[in-house]
């Protein structure tokens, strides 16, 4: 697919069909939201349970007991998973735009590193002694460039229908190729 650019989202009007838009850009992460009201932390509690139909991904409620319990697979075990879930802007020559970031994207952003996951990050926290390490995590991949690929479209929020961009890959921009693309666009120019 051609690339695009971050205008593109409100420009073209992506996201208000039935189904969603597609679009990849290059562009640079602006803002990283690392805190949400009333958490510690940019995640959620999900299931423990790896296998379908969970795969770690829903949530789950911490019980009176202090067990986890999860609504999708109606099993309770004694350990949840933490994954991230969180805004952040990104932004190019043309606008900057909202997006929402889900884990795997988040941990590519964070270069892959073991201390960045979330359960680590949270480990950390509750041990209080990891707030630098949290905070230099987002800190490190603002103002990096990607690659991204957002799925855009429209949610109710509440009674108010938004359009949502959200985060479905981000990949290192390869310079070399980069340059090699610029160059052939300006040659058929």
């Amino acid at each position: 697919p051609q690339r695009k650019d971050v205008s593109s989202i409100k420009g073209e009007g992506l996201g208000h069909g039935e189904k969603p838009d597609w679009l990849t850009f290059k562009a640079t992460i602006t803002f990283l939201k690392k805190e949400k009201q009333g958490d510690e932390g940019a995640w959620y509690t999900a299931c423990k349970n790896a296998e379908d139909p969970c795969r770690n991904m829903f949530k789950a409620t911490q019980t009176s007991d202090g067990n986890w319990h999860c609504d999708k697979c109606q099993q309770t075990y004694e350990t949840c998973v933490r994954r991230y879930i969180f805004s952040g802007t990104v932004a190019d020559d043309t606008c900057t735009s909202w997006v929402s970031v889900f884990n795997e994207q988040a941990e590519a952003l964070f270069n892959g590193e073991p201390m960045a996951k979330a359960d680590y990050l949270y480990e950390q926290l509750i041990n209080g002694d990891g707030r630098d390490l949290y905070d230099s995590t987002f800190m490190k991949a603002t103002y990096t460039d990607w690659i991204i690929k957002c799925k855009v479209k429209q949610e109710m929020v509440g009674d108010e229908q938004r359009i949502k961009t959200s985060v479905v890959s981000v990949a290192p921009i390869d310079y070399v190729v980069e340059s090699r693309n610029l160059l052939t666009s300006l040659c058929a120019q």
